[in-house]
This record gives C-alpha cells, sequence and structure tokens, in this order.
C-alpha cells in the first residue's frame, strides 16, 4: 500500500513542490504552537502569573532572572500577550493550511485527470470495447476525487498530525523527566491500545472501500445505459426492469458503504476511551504522588494532543485505506500498455499519398486462438471503389480496422503506398483517411465546428464548400442559426439523416485519399438512403474508398467487391462476375431481394 501511495505522490504531487512546501510548512507551524505551545505555556507561563512572591519559584523566573523585577502587573501583560500570540499564530497557520490544502488538492485533482483522459485517448480500441463507459467514466471522475483526497488532505494530516504528536510526546516526556514522575509513564502503554484499531480495521476499510468504488462504477454504468437506450427501454417496456437493475447496484453500494462506516467510525470511540483511560490514570497517580493542579493540567493537555493527533492521523490512515479501492482502479487503467506504437524512427509517405492498399498475407484475432481473419492477400489500387460484404461477423468491419491501426495485425503486413502502416505513426496515417461510420456521432457545438474538426486548418470557404457538397446547406436555413446553431451532445437537435450529412460534410472537408464508409447509411430510412447515397457517390469519387455494407443498393458505384466469410476472402470481383462464380454472394443477394 505504501510502496503504491508513494508512487502516485511522486508523480502527481512533487510536480506541485511550492505548494506542498506551503503545506508542510504551515502545517509545522501549526504542530508545534498546538503541541509544544498550548503545553508549556500552562506549565511555564500561567505560574508567573500566580506567583505570590512566596513559596517555590516559577521556573521561568528561574531561567529568566529578569523576571523577577517586574511587578505583577507587568507580569499580567506579558501572560495576556504571549497567550493570544500562541493562539494567534497557531490560527493563522491552520487557516492557511486549509486554504494551501485546498488548493494543492485542486491542482492534484485537475493534473490526475488530466493525466488518466489523456491516457484513456492512447488506449487501443480493443480495451475501451472491453469495458463498460460507465465504468470508465467512474474511473476519471470519482476515483480520481477520492485519490486527490489521499494526496493533498490526507497526505497533509499524515505529515501535520504525527508533527504534533511527536511535539506534543517530546513535551510530555520532558516534563516526566523534569518534575521526576517517572511511573508517569505508564501512561504510554495507553498509545498501544488507541493504535490498535488502526492496524486492525485498516485492511478491512480497504477491502470494503474497493468493492465500493466498483458498486459505483456500476451504478454509472446502468445510469448511462438506461439514458442512451431510452426509446428502447420505453418500446418494451422495460421501465421496471431498469428500476430493478439500478436498486439492485444502488443497494449493493450501500451494503458496502455501510459496513464501511462501521469501521471507519469504531476507531473514535476507542480511541477517545483510550484517552479517558490514561487522563484518568493521570489523574490518580498525580493526586497520590502531590502533585498540583498546574503540573497535572499541562501534563493533561501534552498528552491530550497526544493522543488527538493519533486519532486524527488514525482517521488520514483508514482514509488512505479507504481510497486503495481507487487507486487500484485508477493504476489499472495507467498500467494498460497500448501495443499499438509509434515506431521510433517513423517513416513518412511520399506526398502527395494516392492511397494504394496491399493486405500482404494478413491475420489477425483478438483472442489468441480465436483468428477473425485468415490469410488475406489483396491489392486495392489507388482511387478504386470496394464494397465489402459478407455475414456477420465475417470480417468485414476488421479488414476495414486494420487500416487506420485501430487495431494491429498478428501476421503479415498492411501497406499504403508501399509503406507499413506501423512503420509511419499513428497521426500521420490517420491524417490522409477519413471515416463515415452508421453512427454519425457529433459533438458539443455548432454545426460549422461539427464540420471543421474534418481538418484543423480548414478555410471559412472549405467548410462552407463541404456544406455544400454534402447537402448540409440544404436543411441550414430550418436551424435558429444556421450553421453557427449550437448542437447538443451526439449531434441532438439533428435527424439522422441531417447528422449523417453533417458527417459526410466533415469527410469532404478533410479530402482524405482514403475513405472507408463502414455502414454508412444502415441506420437510415430508404428514402433518406437514397438522398444520401449521392453525396457518398460524390465523396467516393477520384479516393480509394472501402464500402462496409450489408445492404447491396449501396454498392451500385462499387468498381469491385470482396465477399468475406468466415475470415478469409472467398470472392473477388464484379457484381456480375460474383453472381455467377460465388453461391455466397448469390445468396446474400437474392435473399436480400436487392436489385441491380
Amino acid at each position: 500500500m505504501l510502496k503504491r501511495v508513494l508512487t502516485f505522490a511522486r508523480r502527481f504531487l512533487l510536480p506541485h513542490y511550492g505548494w506542498l512546501a506551503t503545506t508542510l510548512l504551515t502545517g509545522l507551524i501549526t504542530a508545534a504552537a498546538s503541541g509544544l505551545g498550548v503545553p508549556l505555556l500552562v506549565k511555564f507561563v500561567f505560574p508567573v502569573v500566580f506567583y505570590s512572591g512566596s513559596g517555590e519559584e516559577p521556573a521561568l523566573m528561574g531561567m529568566l532572572p529578569a523576571l523577577k523585577t517586574w511587578d505583577h502587573s507587568t507580569l499580567l501583560l506579558m501572560a495576556c500577550a504571549v497567550m493570544p500570540l500562541i493562539f494567534a499564530v497557531r490560527g493563522l497557520a491552520m487557516w492557511a493550511n486549509h486554504v494551501v490544502v485546498n488548493i494543492l488538492g485542486i491542482r492534484i485533482l485537475e493534473s490526475l485527470r488530466k493525466t488518466v483522459f489523456h491516457h484513456v485517448q492512447q488506449l487501443p480500441i480493443a480495451y475501451l470495447d472491453s469495458k463498460s463507459k460507465g465504468d470508465i467514466v467512474s474511473r476519471i471522475v470519482s476515483d480520481t476525487s477520492n485519490v486527490q483526497n489521499v494526496l493533498s488532505h490526507v497526505a497533509n494530516d499524515l505529515v501535520k498530525q504525527p508533527i504534533t504528536c511527536v511535539c506534543a510526546f517530546s513535551a510530555f516526556i520532558y516534563l516526566l523527566f523534569r518534575d521526576g514522575n517517572l511511573e508517569m509513564g505508564l501512561v504510554l502503554l495507553f498509545i498501544a491500545l488507541a493504535a490498535w484499531p488502526i492496524v486492525v480495521f485498516g485492511k478491512r476499510i480497504s477491502a470494503r472501500a474497493k468493492q465500493a468504488q466498483a458498486g459505483l462504477g456500476e451504478i454509472n454504468t446502468v445510469v448511462q445505459q438506461n439514458l442512451e437506450t431510452q426509446r428502447e427501454v420505453r418500446a418494451y417496456a422495460m421501465e421496471e426492469r431498469q428500476i430493478n437493475d439500478f436498486r439492485g447496484a444502488s443497494e449493493h453500494y450501500r451494503r458496502n458503504m455501510d459496513k464501511l462506516v462501521k469501521y471507519q467510525r469504531l476507531v473514535i470511540p476507542i480511541m477517545e476511551t483510550a484517552t479517558a483511560l490514561a487522563l484518568s490514570f493521570l489523574l490518580v497517580f498525580g493526586s497520590q504522588s502531590g502533585m498540583g493542579m498546574t503540573d497535572f493540567m499541562t501534563l493533561a493537555l501534552a498528552m491530550y494532543f497526544t493522543f488527538d493527533s493519533m486519532k486524527r492521523a488514525g482517521q488520514a490512515f483508514n482514509r488512505l485505506n479507504e481510497a486503495q479501492g481507487a487507486l487500484g482502479r485508477l493504476e489499472e487503467v495507467l498500467d494498460e500498455h497500448n501495443p499499438i506504437d509509434d515506431p521510433a524512427e517513423p517513416a513518412e509517405f511520399k506526398l502527395p499519398v494516392r492511397g494504394e492498399l496491399v493486405f500482404d498475407n494478413v491475420s489477425f484475432e483478438y483472442e489468441e486462438g480465436k483468428p477473425v481473419l485468415r490469410d488475406i492477400n489483396v491489392r486495392i489500387p489507388a482511387g478504386q471503389v470496394v464494397g465489402l460484404v459478407g455475414p456477420s461477423g465475417a470480417g468485414k468491419t476488421t479488414f476495414a480496422n486494420l487500416i487506420p491501426r485501430f487495431y494491429e495485425v498478428s501476421k503479415g503486413a498492411v501497406l499504403v503506398d508501399g509503406v507499413d502502416v506501423r512503420d509511419v505513426t499513428r497521426y500521420e496515417l490517420r491524417e490522409h483517411l477519413a471515416i463515415v461510420g452508421q453512427q454519425a456521432l457529433l459533438f458539443r457545438g455548432t454545426v460549422r465546428e461539427n464540420i471543421a474538426l474534418g481538418r484543423r486548418d480548414a478555410t471559412e470557404q472549405q467548410v462552407l464548400a463541404a456544406a455544400d457538397s454534402a447537402r448540409v446547406s440544404a436543411f441550414l436555413p430550418l436551424l435558429p442559426k444556421g450553421i453557427d446553431t449550437c448542437l447538443g451532445a451526439g449531434g441532438s437537435g439533428l435527424s439522422g439523416g441531417q447528422r449523417q450529412r453533417v458527417a459526410i460534410a466533415r469527410a469532404f472537408v478533410k479530402d482524405a485519399p482514403i475513405l472507408i464508409l463502414d455502414e454508412a447509411t444502415a441506420s437510415l430510412d430508404a428514402e433518406s438512403e437514397k438522398e444520401i447515397q449521392h453525396e457518398l457517390e460524390a465523396l467516393a469519387k477520384g479516393r480509394t474508398t472501402l464500402i462496409v455494407a450489408h445492404r447491396f443498393s449501396t454498392l451500385r458505384h462499387a468498381d469491385r467487391i470482396l465477399v468475406f466469410d468466415h475470415g478469409r476472402i472467398v470472392g473477388d470481383g464484379s457484381h456480375e462476375q460474383l453472381y455467377a462464380t460465388c453461391p455466397l454472394y448469390k445468396d446474400l443477394y437474392d435473399r436480400q431481394g436487392a436489385v441491380e
């Protein structure tokens, strides 16, 4: 556990060394003023004020003989000045400490979230496909917040409170030796009693916290899935089932939190009981040994600050254990390696890129021993429009996804203009690709911004020309602010056909030599598909185009068709050739009732 915390601290806490140093300094001043200042104030200053001139001389007068010449009013004034001075220093240091800790925490949280989010952007598609989106959101939002508490508030307490404890304990030991009350040292046995619950409950708190964090991720998953599928939920009367799923996840989270809180809060009464026993012990032995009120109060204060700082350090340690689940879940993400790395010395395409594609003996498998593509050998000349057809799961989309390196080939090589895609950077490769998928996923922002995403340096004229080419301009007058109308997440505010036109306009403005149309019209009705088909044909003109399709109507303008079955290409040719020579193609075509 300590190694894990230190690793995170080195990565996310030490870069903010200025704020960290200020936190430690203000914590040290607070600790010293509390653990040393208050007990020594009672021990040395108060006796001077109440000294009547007879009896045993106060210790402070022995250390500072000049005090003997001061009158009582001056001594009283001195005490009145020292006492608020100590508490003012303590209060200001405590205030500054809280402010700096919160500022430090905000910066840690920002740094941590940016790091995790940045790392998620670099992870392979296969990893993201294997995780629920709600769980990933929970890690980025909730788990980072818990870790922030560990690295700022808890780390501060784990430094400040032990210092307070050491200062107070030092004062306690000094006073015992100074006054010869060594038998009072038996009170130290109660320190072991106070430390016992911290050690015993620490592991239980860590286990329950990890289960609770996982439960929170499950709640996020249920909520996100429900909100994304509201039409299906209502259409199939699944409301009660969704409510039960949420109730189950929520109750599971609540049960773990109940046990977590029970263990967390049990530490406090045990430690307070140990403190009370220690004070009782001190009172009994003090009265039997003839200890005065001042000496008793001094020792009691020193012991109180010792136990109080132990209690607070124990609470911080328990919060540290509580955050183990969050730390572990974030480590799982940050330690995840992306096997699709950029080469150390990347090659470059010879410009302009023509878009010739070659699959040289390519095989691919998501899981070892379960091949999805087998021994693919195919050459697609630059500018050719190629349709990819076959039964579901035959490998069509996987074939297309190997070109932008969404997945890495298991064997063989994919070449663009004779260059292995693994020999260039992913950014360089994807700059020459445009993809239009089945779901036109738009982003929050204006229609203009969504079109311009296809090309970072797109001019106003290029954006408007792309909007015209994709016939986005046809529906812009219907929008409140035309091309500057703001869209919600996912492009809410537009119909399915309109969203698809914006996605096509994005591909137009990118003007890439290689185009992948992955079921680009599958989610549209027949009329919308017919309208958009013209834009897609215009977009594909002069580009190397792969059309992944179930509807044969989208392949009318294809120069060539590849037929996939169980990860192999079993047919390659024009529609007429395949219909005459490929039984699978003929069967698929006839069953769909497609027309030429």
